[in-house]
């Protein structure tokens, strides 16, 4: 307990110990590959060719790193390739890594993405699929090599982006988690105190406190030591399991921004037939969309996967938060219409759902007209949610879940 006691007086000391913790365990299964890729911008081509085929890509300069350490390419459909080859290591920072699965985690921002590994296309995304988690390997062994090609088109409006890449070591075990797993339940759990039980946070460093750091080397030792450590974090358990977090799935479309409108429907369409193909996988996954106007594109242009999404919605594992006919400017827009907004979209979720929609989900609307409370109510919406306010960097918006009362006097319980 001398750890947590001397740690107990300093609240920035303790909080600095426990992400320490979180942060050390993490780097020994997890390792950035941002500053290893070859570079070379070429003339924009919708069916790349695969630079794997010759070793030309190795004399490619390495791509620097901006300021936010992306990298980072001009705007206007450029195109932009990214090579390296990965070996597997014995260890990271000393633990040992045979037979762990390995994934590469990438995240980008652009137009078109096309992901080769060892000359294969094995994965292809764009500005709405914009993250992966590419299997490499099931069982590695130290020395295995994997040549990874990236070829990606900035967007026509805004520069480029290859925003992180991450080898991700894992085991399928749930009786012997690798570190990084560890990390990932420490940093859980040192968030939820320190919001809701900071008293607890110097129990939590009096767990951490006895592991043994010098067995990393020794795997079997090692991960005897973690076990230990998620004994000692068991009593957090009943505590932490008091509360229930229920996550929706949400895939946000702007239906027109500074791409053709075309685009956007292209978008929606592999946007719902992503969603479909993961609750297949996924039975557990509660997807929820806006906008009603997608909809009626899909219906019309799409009526067999429009037919999946109503057998969905029927079935319990798709909501229609779809108040309004799309997520429309609210700060310039008339009175009249924003009561269409509200009359034509609950009209199009009753005639086609079976049901109007009990919540205005408007994430990404730029201010808030003060009669939306009336004009909600008396469309039949019962909530307010957006997450639009948290945006502010200077006036801090005050309040999480809360009555928003509007000019009349009307209440809609908001968040």
């Amino acid at each position: 307990m001398l750890i947590a006691d001397a740690l107990k007086a300093d609240p920035t000391a303790l909080m600095s110990y426990l992400c320490e913790a979180a942060t050390r365990l993490r780097a020994m299964t997890q390792g950035s590959q941002h500053a290893h890729w070859h570079s070379s911008l070429t003339v924009s081509s919708a069916t790349p060719l695969n630079p794997l085929a010759n070793s030309d890509w190795q004399q490619w300069p390495i791509a620097p790193l901006n300021a936010k350490g992306h990298i980072a390419w001009p705007r206007g459909l450029q195109a932009l390739w990214l090579c390296q080859q990965i070996t597997v290591p014995e260890a990271l920072e000393g633990f040992h890594l045979a037979g762990l699965s390995l994934r590469l985690g990438l995240t980008w921002w652009a137009e078109a993405v096309k992901v080769y590994v060892n000359g294969e296309c094995v994965q292809e995304g764009d500005l709405f699929d914009y993250f992966a988690r590419i299997p490499l390997s099931d069982r590695v062994t130290p020395g295995d090599t994997f040549t990874i090609a990236i070829h990606l088109l900035s967007p026509g409006h805004d520069d480029g982006a290859l925003v992180c890449s991450d080898m991700i070591y894992e085991t399928d075990s749930t009786a012997s988690p690798e570190p990084g797993f560890i990390a990932d339940e420490l940093t859980v759990l040192q968030t939820y105190a320190a919001k809701l039980a900071p008293e607890k946070l110097p129990v939590m460093a009096a767990a951490i406190a006895p592991l043994d750091w010098s067995t990393v080397s020794q795997r079997e030792s090692f991960q005897a030591e973690l076990a230990a450590l998620r004994q000692r974090l068991l009593p957090f358990s009943s505590w932490i399991k008091q509360r229930r977090i229920a996550c929706v799935g949400h895939a946000h479309l702007d239906l027109a921004w500074l791409w053709p409108v075309e685009d956007t429907w292209r978008a929606a369409e592999r946007t719902f037939q992503s969603v479909l193909a993961l609750q297949t996988s996924f039975p557990e996954l509660t997807y929820t969309h806006s906008s009603p106007a997608l909809f009626e594109w899909l219906e019309i242009h799409r009526p067999d996967l429009f037919h999946q999404v109503q057998q969905a919605v029927a079935a319990g594992s798709w909501a229609i938060d779809a108040g309004l006919w799309v997520e429309p400017e609210l700060n310039i827009i008339g009175g009249e219409s924003l009561a269409r907004q509200i009359l034509y979209g609950q009209r199009y979720s009753q005639s086609r759902f079976g049901q109007v929609s009990a919540i205005a989900w408007l994430p990404d609307s730029f201010g808030f007209s003060w009669q939306l409370p009336q004009m909600l109510i008396q469309g039949g919406i019962q909530c307010f949610a957006t997450q639009k306010l948290r945006w502010n960097d200077t006036t801090t918006f005050p309040h999480n879940l809360f009555q928003w009362e509007g000019l009349d006097g009307t209440q809609i319980l908001s968040l």
